[in-house]
């Protein structure tokens, strides 16, 4: 059979299943014989899963969609009226809609996207570059869906994934090659997804059709994070209840290497470099640094571990919740603008901070990380600048801090919220702070309100969820360095990198919780 021109290769493989699971239903045992012919002729198997009644559901959407594109299109031209009557008057600042989409915050709960009950959502992902949903479930599940589809109460696919809940998902930074891999197929560059579960497992989906690439094991308890290195696709960082941190490589699904810091059970995991980070000593000077990725990780031991994931080597520790310390983040660039201003400003207020660290080169171009911010069952938010470690004079070995006895200060403490802090996700500009926690609020912090008040200040606390918040993420975004000129100072920079994320960000933000549901924010 031809392939369709219109529809993509994966939703061509949907409607041929959906063709047979109608046919299946509607056909008698006379014609059964007929049904085996034409799986063979779409190339379906048995085996082949797919949403009950797919094609009958899709079907009677389409008049909904029909009628929601009408709507929609009212909705644009009432919009852009008020968008020119504002752009008449420069002088409001308090009009119905920001004009400066860099500060775009989400204000209500928009589409619920909802699982069956009993189904709760432990992690949510957005796919790196299309509108479409992917949540981790406790049954061990990966359900999906397309934003822009009408009927949102039917999941676009629902892998059964792992035995026991998918504790996270992970994207990959960029498309990875899979061509030189035993399983390889003919299409063997695609984004990597991966899920970590209770079950011991981390797996491997291809992000273009989800089938399954491969399994990860090694771990000797529950896998509580994963991350993708942002320099190679091909490395996957995990997290585990067995305490250590592991790397592995997707191609050959070899552990590269398992690394005990921890005490207890390690319970999320960022990482960051500075081949990944846009900065203007780097813009400047495009050679490869060469020390690969450092990663930050957080445990029940109540501890922030800083480590060289190249070679192991623990670099620094961040001290200051007092009970178990559920995520933690590392800062963009952005922020430090904001952060760096305020320490300057306020060095009265922290006699332990060497003020020339500030200004120290490493961070910018040798690092691609300063600050971090961290959750936690205290009910706390905690804001921490990480001492920068030491790096040889050739550039190529890091050993721990000389600062501080190899510990980080703690810049602020941020309380609010009157239960665990769950999850953490950091705006686009770097000025906004977003916290999901279990007394079933997302909290939007402001930075900059220490440059104005000397306190981090909640400017919007969102309501939608009946149960505990487990999971938030913000769409992702990229730049490309050649696009940035030349500046003569940090300054301008600054503005010309705000204009950069402000063409290049995705005004998308999601929230999945135990209420089984997972909100799309408007």
């Amino acid at each position: 059979m031809t392939t369709s021109r219109i529809l993509t290769e994966r939703s061509q493989e949907e409607l041929n299943k959906a063709i047979i699971q109608y046919l299946t239903n509607t056909l008698d045992d006379n014609q059964k014989p007929i049904l085996k012919d034409l799986s063979n002729i779409l190339h379906v198997e048995e085996t082949d899963q797919i949403v009950a009644n797919y094609l009958e559901k899709k079907w009677s959407t389409v008049i909904r969609l029909q009628k929601k594109i009408m709507d929609l299109e009212n909705e644009v031209t009432s919009l852009r009226t008020i968008v020119d009557a504002q752009q008449q008057n420069s002088s409001t600042t308090n009009g119905i809609i920001r004009r400066d989409r860099i500060n775009w915050l989400p204000v209500s709960s928009g589409n619920n996207f909802q699982t069956e009950p009993g189904q709760l959502i432990l992690s949510v992902k957005l796919h790196p570059i299309l509108p479409i949903i992917f949540s981790g479930i406790s049954d061990g599940s990966i359900i999906i869906w397309k934003i822009v589809n009408d009927n949102i109460s039917i999941p676009d696919k629902i892998i059964q994934a792992h035995a026991r809940g998918v504790n996270k998902l992970a994207w990959s930074s960029e498309p990875v090659d899979f061509s030189s891999s035993s399983s390889a197929a003919s299409d063997s560059k695609y984004y990597a997804l991966a899920s970590c579960s209770a079950d011991l497992s981390i797996k491997i989906w291809n992000g273009s059709n989800y089938r399954h690439i491969r399994t990860l094991t090694g771990h000797e308890h529950t896998v509580s994070s994963i991350v993708f290195s942002p320099t190679n696709p091909v490395i996957l960082y995990s997290v585990s209840r067995d305490n250590t941190l592991k790397v592995w490589n997707l191609i050959d699904g070899n552990c590269l290497k398992s690394i005990v810091g921890h005490s207890d059970w390690v319970r999320d995991i960022d990482v960051a470099s500075i081949n990944s980070t846009i900065s203007l000593s780097n813009i400047k000077e495009s050679n490869d640094v060469g020390l690969g990725d450092f990663v930050i990780t957080c445990s029940n031991d109540q501890s922030i571990r800083l480590t060289h994931a190249t070679t192991g080597t623990g670099l620094s520790m961040l001290i200051g919740h007092t009970h178990v310390i559920e995520t933690v983040k590392f800062l963009p660039i952005t922020s430090n603008f904001i952060l760096d201003k305020y320490l300057k400003n306020h060095a009265s207020e922290y006699p332990n901070i060497p003020q020339d660290i500030l200004s120290n080169p490493v961070y910018t171009e040798t690092l691609g990380f300063k600050y971090c911010i961290s959750g936690g069952r205290d009910n706390l938010i905690k804001l921490f600048l990480i001492p920068p470690p030491t790096i040889s004079d050739e550039g190529k070995t890091v050993t721990p801090t000389k600062y501080n006895g190899g510990m980080g200060w703690e810049i602020a403490t941020i309380p609010g919220h009157v239960a665990w802090v769950k999850t953490l996700a950091v705006h686009p500009n770097g000025k906004f702070i977003f916290s999901g926690s279990e007394d079933k609020t997302i909290r939007v912090w402001d930075l900059n309100n220490l440059n104005i008040e000397g306190k981090i200040k909640c400017i919007k606390t969102l309501q939608g969820h009946e149960g505990f918040i487990n999971t938030i993420d913000f769409a992702k975004y990229t730049l490309n360095k050649s696009e940035f000129p030349n500046f003569k100072n940090e300054e301008e920079f600054q503005i010309e990198l705000l204009k950069q994320i402000e063409v290049n960000m995705k005004c998308l933000f999601i929230s999945g919780g135990t209420d089984s549901t997972v909100n799309l924010w408007n």
